[in-house]
């Protein structure tokens, strides 16, 4: 009979969410603040939304589909960020491996994410009549 998985430390996974939330939190903190400025045009925009979208994934999605306004779905975002803390530990629990390496390009990957929807928000913007 294959043994079944081992369920993920409490260490790694805690280490995992707290990097994943402190992140989230520090993005959209940075974010939000150059978004609401109005001197902050063109590549200072498109910086600010990459960054406060690749804290807030979710909000990100609800800004590109309604369009216009700036919205924070904070809970979804803080429980996204868990979820996958503890997803990225069992992985790396699994594998044998460290579990700073898996957030790091899980962090990687929200940063790509955001800039791509940064980019769609703009084009979408200069699409406008």
């Amino acid at each position: 009979m294959p043994k079944s998985p081992e369920p993920p430390g409490c260490r790694n996974a805690a280490i995992a969410s707290g990097l994943l939330v402190a992140v989230c939190v520090a993005f959209i903190a940075i974010g939000i603040p150059l978004l609401r400025d109005t001197s902050c045009v063109d590549t200072c925009n498109t910086l600010a939304e990459t960054v406060f979208f690749a804290g807030a994934p979710i909000s990100a999605v609800f800004t590109v589909v309604v369009g216009g306004d700036l919205i924070l779905a904070w809970p979804l975002e803080i429980t996204l960020w868990v979820v996958v803390g503890f997803l990225l530990a069992r992985f790396s629990d699994n594998r044998g491996r460290n579990v700073l390496g898996a957030v790091l390009l899980v962090v990687l990957l929200a940063l790509v994410y955001g800039l791509v929807l940064s980019l769609q928000v703009e084009i979408a913007i200069d699409a406008a009549p």
